[in-house]
């Protein structure tokens, strides 16, 4: 993973569908340039919305990975 500053860890399992994606996009306002957020997310579905989101508006994923039953995005500017 390259250096990135993590910004903030929010946990999102208690949030599906567009949940994730409202909180994060707020949190996208507050982060600068080389910040990212890491977001843990219940299930692989939504994983895959965020990464598309991310993706869709021009923000960076910088890491995916599986943790337990959850699913990590790290996700940034």
């Amino acid at each position: 993973m390259s250096m990135v500053k993590i910004y903030k860890k929010v946990d999102l399992t208690g949030t599906s569908c567009a949940g994730p994606i409202g909180e994060l996009m707020g949190l996208m306002d507050e982060i600068n340039q080389g910040e990212a957020v890491e977001a843990l997310l219940k299930d692989e579905e939504t994983k895959n919305m965020v990464v598309n989101w991310a993706k869709s508006i021009g923000l960076k994923v910088f890491e995916e990975r599986k943790e337990g039953n959850n699913f990590v995005v790290v996700v940034g500017k």
